[in-house]
C-alpha cells in the first residue's frame, strides 16, 4: 500500500507533457497543472487559440497561476528518489521497445537508436526529434504566412461586404419608412376627402328632403283644393236642371 501511495505521489508531481517532475508548476483556467515552459511551448505559434493539452478547454487570455505549494512538494518528492515515470507506450518503438528519439526524413516517421543502426535506416538521413520538429515548425510558419495573409484579405472582404450590406439595409429601411409615411399621408387625405364628401352628400340629402317636403306640401294643398272643387262640381251635377241653370 505504501508503494502504491508513493507511486501516486510521484504521478501527482509529474507533468503530463514532459513526463518529468514539475518545474515552476502553473495552473491553467481549467485547473490542470503543467510546467510553465511546457505549457508555454505548447501554446507557441497559436494566435489567441490556446487549448489545454488535457481537456482542450480554451484559455483566451493565456492566464497561468503559479502553484508554489506544489513546487515545494515536488522538491520533497525528488528527495525520495522514486523511480521515474514510465513513458506511455506510444513513445516506445514497437519493434525494439526503446524510446523514440530520432526522425527519419526518408520514411517520415520516428525511430529509436536501434532502428538507426539497422539496415532499413542506416543510409537514411535522420535527426533528433526536437530538431526535426523545429524544422517542421519553420516550414509550418512559412506556410502560415501566406495563409494568414489570405485570411486577412478574406476578413477585409467580409468586413467590406458586411458594411455594404449594412448600408444597403439601412437605405432599404429608410425607403420603407418613407413609403409608409407617404402612404399614411395618402390615407389621411383619403379619410379627409371621404369625410368632406359625406358632409356634402348629407347637406344635399337635407336640401332634397326640404324641397321634397315643400313640393309635397304644395301639391297636397292643390289636391285638397281640387278635391273640394270636384266634390262641389259633382254635387252640382246631381242637382235638378232648374236649380243647376239658376246657378
Amino acid at each position: 500500500m505504501a508503494a502504491a501511495q508513493l507511486t501516486g505521489l510521484r504521478d501527482e508531481a509529474t507533468c503530463s507533457i514532459c513526463l518529468e517532475y514539475f518545474t515552476d508548476p502553473v495552473s491553467t483556467d481549467c485547473g490542470h497543472v503543467f510546467c510553465r515552459s511546457c505549457i508555454t511551448q505548447s501554446w507557441e505559434g497559436r494566435d489567441g487559440n490556446s487549448p489545454c493539452p488535457q481537456c482542450r478547454e480554451i484559455s483566451p487570455g493565456r492566464s497561468l497561476r503559479p502553484i508554489r505549494q506544489l513546487g515545494n512538494m515536488v522538491e520533497m518528492v525528488k528527495q525520495l528518489h522514486l523511480p521515474p515515470v514510465k513513458p506511455p507506450e506510444g513513445n516506445l518503438c514497437e519493434k525494439h521497445e526503446e524510446k523514440l528519439r530520432l526522425f527519419c526524413e526518408e520514411d517520415q516517421r520516428m525511430i529509436c537508436v536501434v532502428c538507426r543502426e539497422s539496415k532499413d535506416h542506416k543510409s537514411h538521413s535522420v535527426s533528433p526529434i526536437e530538431e526535426a520538429a523545429e524544422e517542421y515548425k519553420v516550414k509550418l510558419q512559412d506556410w502560415l504566412c501566406p495563409l494568414r495573409k489570405e485570411m486577412g484579405y478574406i476578413l477585409e472582404s467580409k468586413l467590406r461586404e458586411e458594411e455594404q450590406c449594412t448600408t444597403m439595409r439601412n437605405k432599404v429601411r429608410a425607403e420603407k419608412q418613407k413609403i409608409e409615411s407617404e402612404i399614411e399621408q395618402l390615407r389621411q387625405l383619403l379619410r379627409d376627402k371621404e369625410q368632406t364628401l359625406y358632409r356634402e352628400l348629407e347637406e344635399l340629402e337635407k336640401k332634397i328632403t326640404m324641397v321634397e317636403n315643400a313640393n309635397i306640401s304644395k301639391l297636397s294643398n292643390q289636391i285638397t283644393s281640387l278635391n273640394a272643387l270636384i266634390a262641389d262640381l259633382e254635387k252640382k251635377c246631381k242637382e235638378p236642371a232648374l236649380d243647376l241653370l239658376k246657378v
